[in-house]
């Protein structure tokens, strides 16, 4: 199969479309039939919806044959950098020699079944010796973790 993977932008968010990794399932043109329309050219209509709508039907796309990322101007380097996680609400971090960081909102479920929202960010263990599972306190450093 023939890889393409085409843009389309309303200036402020840019949706790329990898055809290889499409399954027509038509969730993107049932769920925002003002910016996906199959069959027409160009079959994403950018300007067709505001961001947030746009970032929330591609994030349903159940192939991720679409994804996003922000257009950045301001950047220095001028790279475009996909934010799909931070949109979401969500980052997931992975700290040099040391925790997971997790941005919130998330809930957490432990192993007994309670629930519990974390609202801010919240540091997960990484190298297996903190005291206060599965939270991260820092014997990363005690016990010279590196990864």
């Amino acid at each position: 199969m023939i890889k393409t993977k085409k843009e389309y932008s309303n200036g402020v968010v840019t949706v790329v479309y990898e055809s290889d990794l499409c399954i027509h399932s038509g969730v993107c043109s049932k769920g925002l039939p003002d910016v996906f329309q199959p069959g027409t050219r160009p079959w994403v209509k950018a300007k067709g919806a505001g961001t947030e709508e746009i970032i929330k039907q591609v994030q349903k796309c159940p192939s991720r044959a679409l994804s996003f990322y922000m257009n950045s101007p301001d950047r220095e380097d001028g790279e475009k950098g996909s934010v799909k996680a931070i949109e979401a609400g969500h980052k997931v971090e992975v700290l040099k020699d040391g925790p997971i960081m997790m941005e919130g909102p998330i809930t957490l479920v432990g192993s007994d079944g309670q629930r519990k929202v974390m609202a801010d960010a919240c540091y997960f263990c990484r190298c297996g010796s903190s005291k206060s599972k599965p939270f991260c306190d820092g014997s990363h450093k005690d016990i010279g973790f590196k990864e």
